[in-house]
């Protein structure tokens, strides 16, 4: 028993040498794969050259949805007629559109009138008088009927370069009757009065102009006045709707004379006249701005609508395509 005891303690500690030698074979031949493995990973990305073309190829297949990133195109800082976004002409700094309400405006009257002419009053807010609403351009258009106008409220001056454009349609139309007028201390004749206005003329022969931009600033005693010109003469007719629109540019590159700057004026987004006009000084404390009205002279019965006023000289395809939009529809 002795004999056979001592045996079978020496062949378990042959097994358990046998079974040490059999891992460590095993662990050594795995570390070894294992590192083989490795440098070959390492080879691989040592084989790629870095530079820009590999990494943007291996980000498109990792990422096939990522791309370069478009710029938006913010809505809020164009314009938008009918719907149409036009990318290339900023927002106006002030509209008015008429669509039954008048919104930034009001309507004004003159003490005094008589027969549709005053001799020089401020027109007032009324309470008493509404305003007229029909069928415009786009959705409704404002409807004066030759008793009162209407003022364009908040707008600042405009002394620098500016360009105003509006829809107009004339149901009756006298000499000097204020399509539009804008400034500041408008009865101040020879003294601090500044302003522009739209309107008609008739010439020492007897033709009727239509339109005419004037201005005036009695600061630098400067009158100017853009007419159509024989070769693009352009009329507003009665009972048509009209486009009318003025660009002024007072940048240093106009070529205008030291007081004054350079100012075109378009009908239906064709240039009809060019000029010098006057650099104006406006007050901003008293600005007024006035459709169908002034202080002054004879009321008329015409329709207004998308009056538009920016602080910025629009340029002919800016205009042509705020034209095209309108009529588009």
């Amino acid at each position: 028993m002795h004999n056979g005891v001592n045996q079978e303690k020496g062949g378990s500690r042959r097994s358990l040498v046998s079974i040490v030698i059999v891992l460590f074979v095993a662990t050594v031949f795995i570390y070894a794969a294992v590192q083989s493995g490795t440098q070959q990973n390492n080879d691989a990305q040592e084989s790629v050259p870095v530079d820009g073309a590999s990494t943007d190829a291996l980000a498109n297949v990792a990422l096939p949805e990522l791309g370069p990133e478009k710029p938006e195109v913010d809505s809020s800082s164009k314009e938008i007629i009918n719907d149409v976004l036009l990318s290339n002409v900023p927002k106006a700094d002030y509209s008015y559109s008429f669509n039954g309400k008048l919104n930034d405006a009001v309507v004004v009257t003159r003490a005094g009138d008589e027969g549709r002419f005053n001799s020089g009053t401020y027109p007032e807010p009324s309470e008493d008088v509404f305003p007229l609403f029909t069928e415009g351009v786009e959705g409704d258009a404002l409807y004066l009927d030759g008793s009162y106008g209407v003022a364009l409220q908040d707008v600042e001056p405009l002394n620098e370069s500016y360009t105003i454009s509006f829809w107009f349609r004339a149901d009756e139309l006298f000499d000097w009757s204020p399509f539009l007028v804008i400034g500041s201390h408008l009865m101040d004749v020879g003294g601090s009065q500044s302003y522009l206005s739209i309107n008609r003329k008739t010439t020492e022969e007897g033709e009727q102009v239509v339109p005419i931009f004037n201005t005036i600033d009695a600061i630098l005693n400067n009158s100017c006045e853009i007419r159509p010109s024989m070769e693009q003469k352009r009329w507003i007719n009665l009972n048509e709707w009209a486009y009318i629109t003025v660009c002024v540019d007072a940048s240093a590159s106009s070529g205008a004379a030291e007081g004054r700057a350079m100012g075109y004026l378009y009908m239906n987004s064709e240039l009809i006249g060019s000029g010098e006009v006057s650099l104006l000084h406006m007050d901003g404390e008293s600005v007024c701005a006035y459709l169908g009205i002034s202080c002054y002279d004879e009321l008329f019965r015409a329709s207004y609508d998308e009056v538009h006023i920016w602080k910025y000289v629009l340029d002919e395809s800016q205009i042509s395509s705020m034209y095209t939009a309108y009529i588009s529809a």
